[in-house]
């Protein structure tokens, strides 16, 4: 049985992926130890799969159909920069989310208890919704990238809006220039606006 390597998604609309594209293009000219994300691989990730058996795909799609079935479309706000774990020790660089975030945590709470059902392990660390612009893979530079990742973000002060009305299951394909993804399953929010 082939295995996939698949998680779980909210996709941005592609010129707020373009957006923050040319943000990270403005932010390598800068020396540092960074491996920077794609605009076309930017997301939000509600849950990380891993290694799931193909003929399991039907039940996750299922899951996600009555998870995304009460959830009603909503707006999400993309803005500001920061630094995961710490500016001290910095691991990723990150661009914020804002807007309609308490539907979002609830969007992916019902995620983790349909996946839960089907046997998937939820995420130890607390969900806090971000779009990582950039891995660092040490120190060097990072304090001048940071410097001008929060110049630019200041300037903006938001890269921009998008309304969610979809989740997407994804496939994530290790290369030697690093990941590919492709939308295997989009699932649109169903559920009724609350009042």
């Amino acid at each position: 049985m082939r295995q996939m390597r698949l998680f779980i998604a909210v996709n941005l609309p592609g010129e707020l992926k373009k957006s923050l594209d040319n943000l990270s293009l403005a932010l390598r000219r800068f020396p540092s130890d960074a491996k920077w994300v794609g605009g076309a691989n930017l997301h939000l990730t509600l849950q990380f799969l891993g290694n799931v058996p193909e003929d399991q795909v039907p039940a996750i799609v299922q899951g996600l159909n009555l998870a995304a079935g009460e959830v009603a479309p909503f707006k999400l706000v993309i803005g500001g920069v920061g630094v995961f774990p710490s500016v001290e020790r910095p691991r990723v660089l990150w661009v914020g989310v804002s807007g309609d975030t308490t539907i979002l945590a609830g969007l992916h709470r019902r995620v983790e208890t349909e996946m839960g059902l089907l046997g998937f392990e939820p995420e130890r660390r607390k969900f806090s919704p971000h779009l990582t612009l950039a891995r660092i893979r040490s120190p060097l530079g990072f304090e001048k990238l940071l410097q001008k990742a929060e110049e630019y973000a200041g300037r903006s002060k938001k890269f921009g809006e998008a309304r969610i009305v979809s989740i997407e299951l994804m496939l994530s394909e290790l290369g030697p220039k690093g990941a590919k993804y492709y939308v295997l399953a989009s699932v649109p929010l169903s559920g009724l606006p609350a009042v």
